[in-house]
């Protein structure tokens, strides 16, 4: 093989070396600074093919305002006056992407010392860069955290700005120092137990009680990661603390006040049954002496009666009304008091069509007497007993039929919407309507808006907002007076509806 043969071998193999150079890109310039080779990393990261390369100009990889400053001709400069120039520095794609490279222009010279050309050697860095950045933005986080590493003997070897806050101890006082002794550390188990849990599972969490420079104690959090060596050997702690001092203060009072308030949870359940036991006492009590001075009133009057004057016979007719209304207030405590000692919630939940079709037979005869129509809508289940929603159901229609305008028929409506997670029922009518201050007076125990002339206790509504309140809800009243009235009351949607 002739010497020329040997020369145009090394160029075969140099230049495919060059072109297999994956992660750089190697290509060479003229004087002037033009493009005189294309390597296959140029279309990998500049997206330039070989004929858009060859001949283009070094600066046109340079991006603005460099490109405009000189930056290109401050380059080759120093390539050609030192050999080398070297950079790391954002260059820019066809498509006007920055790339972050780190490269080398060198300059060329044959055997004479004239500048011949350039070589260019670049590799794309971004990742690289971005990665840099952001564990120097990890590390800037973790130097303001409470973190430092100690040896397995307790010896600190890094201690961040963050432990100078917490602890009071500079870096410069604190490296060195046995972590127990410098920070006073008492533990809740026995050091050898939790170095064998630190050593078994890799990390320890518990609650330290510790003091900082001035003396002052507190406690912390601390969660303690081992690491270990090239060899696999166990050689460092990570430990992060974090006061709790505050926090544990705050558990405190709230375990003080939840003793407070299950006491008085208590004692408000303890007085409940007691104020719903004396008025179911005092209702039994007093409905036998009413019962025994109606007969009384009815057996004078069937006796007696014709031979009272006019104004005698009144009498016994107001004194006969009284005991008609005392007896009815006696029931209607006993049943106020009845709604707080009976199940009210229902997870089962009732058919309220069924309770409002009962509830208006028991009212049949006043329904009749007064000339009531009551148009009644699809009724969803709601989630309380069949007696208690009976219950609501019969106060609020018997309170419409009661507070109708005079000689007009009572026209009462029950609708049902769906509110979410809630029910919306209401009762609508075209009764006397209520004044705005009265609106939620009504629902107060033996608050009336009128006088005798419409019978009641008084109570009704107040047992209505019990048994509402109880199955966790709430009721009001939309109202204008002599614009009839709306009942709405909310109850939750049963459990396997929501």
């Amino acid at each position: 093989m002739s010497m020329n043969d040997g020369d145009v071998r090394r160029r075969y193999l140099l230049d495919l070396l060059v072109s297999q150079l994956d992660e750089f890109v190697v290509v060479v310039a003229n004087e002037e600074g033009r493009f005189l080779s294309w390597h296959p990393g140029v279309l990998q990261e500049f997206g330039y093919k070989a004929d858009e390369f060859i001949g283009m100009s070094i600066a046109k990889l340079i991006p603005e305002p460099d490109r405009s400053n000189g930056a290109p001709e401050r380059e080759l400069e120093t390539a050609a006056r030192t050999g080398k120039a070297s950079d790391t520095r954002w260059l820019v794609t066809k498509h006007g992407q920055p790339l972050m490279v780190e490269g080398e222009t060198l300059g060329l010279r044959n055997e004479a010392g004239d500048l011949v050309g350039f070589g260019k050697v670049l590799r794309d860095v971004t990742a690289r860069r971005a990665t840099e950045e952001r564990l120097k933005a990890l590390t800037r986080a973790l130097d303001q955290s409470t973190v430092f590493i100690r040896q397995l003997d307790g010896t600190i070897t890094h201690w961040t700005t963050g432990c100078e806050g917490l602890y009071g101890w500079t870096a410069a006082e604190a490296v060195g120092q046995p972590s127990w002794t410098l920070l006073k550390t008492s533990l809740p188990q026995p050091p050898e137990i939790i170095e064998q849990q630190l050593l078994q599972h890799g990390f320890w969490h518990g609650e330290l009680s510790e003091a900082r420079r001035d003396g002052s104690y507190f406690y912390v959090s601390a969660y303690w990661v081992l690491l270990s060596d090239e060899t696999g050997a166990p050689s460092m702690v990570i430990c992060t603390h974090t006061d709790i001092t505050s926090l544990l203060k705050v558990q405190d009072q709230l375990e003080v006040a939840n003793d407070q308030l299950e006491r008085i949870t208590l004692e408000l359940e303890r007085s409940n049954r007691e104020l719903e036991e004396f008025a179911h006492i005092a209702s039994h009590d007093l409905s036998a002496p009413i019962t025994s001075t109606r007969w009384l009133v009815d057996l004078l009057t069937a006796k007696h009666g014709k031979n009272l004057s006019d104004d005698g016979q009144k009498i016994l007719k107001q004194v006969a009304a009284g005991l008609q209304r005392m007896s009815e207030l006696v029931d209607a405590v006993l049943q106020h008091a009845q709604v707080g000692t009976i199940p009210i919630g229902s997870l089962e939940g009732s058919d309220a069509d069924a309770a409002c079709s009962a509830a208006i037979e028991d009212l049949r005869r006043d329904i009749e007497t007064s000339g009531a129509k009551i148009s009644v809508e699809s009724l969803p289940s709601l989630p309380m007993t069949q007696p208690a929603l009976r219950q609501l159901f019969q106060n609020l229609l018997s309170n419409a039929i009661k507070y109708r305008k005079p000689n007009v028929p009572p026209e009462i409506t029950v609708s049902a919407r769906r509110l979410d997670r809630h029910w919306n029922i209401s009762v609508a009518d075209n009764g006397m309507g209520i004044e705005p201050e009265w609106l939620e007076r009504i629902f107060q125990p033996m608050q009336r808006r009128h006088g005798p002339e419409i019978a009641g206790s008084g109570i009704g509504l107040a047992t209505c907002r019990k048994i509402v309140t109880r199955a966790g809800g709430a009721i009001w009243a939309e109202s204008e007076a002599g614009r009839g009235s709306t009942f709405h009351f909310t109850v939750p949607v049963l459990p396997h509806e929501q």
